[in-house]
């Protein structure tokens, strides 16, 4: 039970009235592919594999004092401020972390070990930086498997609408 982000995402979400004995093993173990695996629906290995990532960063990094809310599948997202990156080769990837002003403020500091108070470009690079350390991560795995991307340079939007004719996966 060593991560919260997770956990409380399990409790709130599981399916069952009961845990299997699997699942149980799976919690108390602890171990975030496992737990991603088990307990996330996501419709691919790519998906798992890229949530697994995430939630690894974020938990080194920012901390498991966060928490996932839900899970969605959709094909259009707006956001007020999206900084994201897109990954291309063998397979194509994007991952794009949003919210409004306080919240990215508040993560960019955490990551940058620094007290940010406004979303200037010191914001804005630490922003970039952990999405490119998410996606390096997740690149890693992925070459593991010989998949083969190359990372583009993370970018940041303001006011913008993304759409997946495909969909995409929105964690809050």
């Amino acid at each position: 039970m060593r991560d919260k982000m997770i956990n409380k995402y399990i409790a709130k979400n599981h399916a069952g009235t009961v845990f299997t004995d699997s699942e149980l093993k799976v919690i108390k173990e602890g171990n975030i592919d496992d737990m991603v695996t088990t307990f996330l629906d996501m419709n691919t290995e790519y998906y798992n594999k890229q949530m697994q990532s995430v939630l690894k960063i974020f938990t080194q990094f920012i901390g498991s004092d966060m928490e996932l809310e839900r899970i969605i599948y959709q094909k259009e997202y707006e956001g007020k401020f999206v900084g994201c990156q897109l990954m291309d080769g063998d397979i194509d990837v994007f991952l794009g972390i949003a919210g409004d002003d306080d919240d990215l403020l508040c993560v960019a500091s955490v990551f940058s070990q620094e007290e940010l108070s406004e979303f200037d470009s010191d914001a804005y690079d630490s922003i970039c930086e952990l999405i490119n350390v998410i996606n390096g991560a997740y690149a890693t795995k992925l070459s593991y498997e010989d998949i083969e991307v190359a990372l583009h340079p993370p970018v940041f939007y303001k006011d913008t609408q993304i759409k997946a004719d495909n969909g995409m996966y929105v964690v809050t």
